[in-house]
C-alpha cells in the first residue's frame, strides 16, 4: 500500500505535469464514484448525487454560470463514464508527450487550463447567442470532460510539430496534424462537442503562436503556481558555522568598530530576517551589525 501511495506521489515530486494530470482526471472520477455510492444509501441520494453534478458541469445560460463560476475549471477534470476518461487519457498521453518534451511541463499544464477555460467561454458565448434564435440552439446547456482542454494540448502538438509521425496503436503510421484535424471533425457529429473541441483547438494552437512571437498567456498561471509551491515550501534552514570566534573577532571581521549593547540579543523576527538575508544572497552580504546579532543569537542558551 505505502508503495502505490509512494508511486502517486511520486509524480507530483517529481513536476511531472503530463502523470499529474492523468492523475487527477482519475481521482476526481474516483473520488466522484465513492461520493455518490455513499450517499446512494440515503433516501436523498439522488438528490446529492445531482447536486455534485451541477457543481462539477460548467453550465452555459449566463445566468446560471454566473452562479458556478468556478465550473469553468471543475468541468475539465471530471468526465461522465469511464471510456470517456480512458479516451481523453489516452489522447493527453499521446500529444502531451510531445509538447512536455519541447517546451516543457510548466507550459503543458498552461495550455491545459487555458484550453479548458477559452473553449468554455466560446461555448458559454455560442450557446447564449444561439439562444436568441431557440429553434437553432440544439446543442447541450451543460459541458463536462477534459476533451476541450486535451483538444488544446492535441492542437499545442500540431503547431509544434506538424510533420511529425507515429505509429496509432501501434500499426498505422499517420501525421499528427491529420489526426488531430480527424479527431476534430468526426467530433462534429455531436454538435455540443464539436463546439467544446473546436475551442480547445483554438486555444491550443493560438498559445504556440503567440508563444513564438514572444507572448505567453501562461505567465499568470505559471506566477500562481509559483506563489502556491513556495507557500508549501519549508524555509531553507542555514547552518551557522560552529568556529572558535568571540563576537569582537567576528566584528573586527567585518571592518568595522561598532558594537552593540552587551545585554543586547536579538528576537527571533530579527534572526529569521537575517537568515533570509543569507538565503538570497550569502553571509558576506550582512552587515558587521548583522553578523554580531547572529552571533549571539546562535549563542544563547534556552
Amino acid at each position: 500500500m505505502a508503495s502505490f501511495i509512494d508511486d502517486i506521489k511520486s509524480p507530483f515530486k517529481k513536476g511531472n505535469t503530463l502523470v499529474q494530470l492523468m492523475l487527477i482526471n482519475a481521482g476526481v472520477f474516483v473520488a466522484l464514484i465513492l461520493v455518490g455510492f455513499i450517499f446512494s444509501f440515503s433516501p436523498n441520494g439522488g438528490v446529492i448525487n445531482k447536486i455534485i453534478t451541477d457543481n462539477f458541469e460548467l453550465i452555459a445560460p449566463i445566468k446560471q454560470f454566473v452562479s458556478k463560476p468556478w465550473t469553468l475549471l471543475t468541468y475539465c477534470f471530471t468526465h461522465y463514464g469511464f471510456f470517456h476518461l480512458l479516451f481523453n487519457m489516452l489522447s493527453l498521453f499521446w500529444f502531451g508527450n510531445l509538447v512536455q518534451e519541447f517546451i516543457g511541463s510548466r507550459k503543458l499544464l498552461n495550455i491545459y487550463l487555458i484550453g479548458g477555460i477559452i473553449s468554455g467561454l466560446i461555448y458559454i458565448a455560442v450557446y447564449n447567442l444561439l439562444a436568441l434564435s431557440p429553434q437553432l440552439n440544439n446543442i447541450s446547456p451543460t459541458v463536462l470532460g477534459a476533451s476541450a482542454a486535451v483538444y488544446a494540448v492535441m492542437f499545442a502538438a500540431v503547431a509544434l510539430l506538424p510533420e511529425y509521425e507515429f505509429y496509432l496503436f501501434g500499426i498505422i503510421l499517420i501525421k499528427i496534424k491529420y489526426l488531430a484535424w480527424a479527431f476534430l471533425l468526426i467530433s462534429f457529429i455531436v454538435p455540443s462537442s464539436g463546439i467544446s473541441h473546436l475551442g480547445g483547438a483554438i486555444a491550443g494552437y493560438s498559445y504556440i503562436y503567440l508563444l513564438r512571437r514572444g507572448t505567453d498567456l501562461g505567465s499568470p498561471i505559471e506566477a500562481v503556481s509559483d506563489w502556491w509551491s513556495n507557500l508549501w515550501k519549508p524555509k531553507p534552514q542555514v547552518r551557522i558555522p560552529q568556529r572558535k570566534y568571540s563576537e569582537s573577532t567576528v566584528a573586527n571581521k567585518s571592518g568595522n568598530s561598532t558594537k552593540l549593547d552587551p545585554n543586547y540579543f536579538p528576537d527571533q523576527d530579527e534572526v529569521d530576517a537575517i537568515l533570509d538575508k543569507i538565503g538570497k544572497s550569502g553571509y558576506e552580504s550582512l552587515t558587521k551589525e548583522e553578523k554580531q546579532k547572529l552571533y549571539r543569537a546562535s549563542q544563547k542558551k534556552d
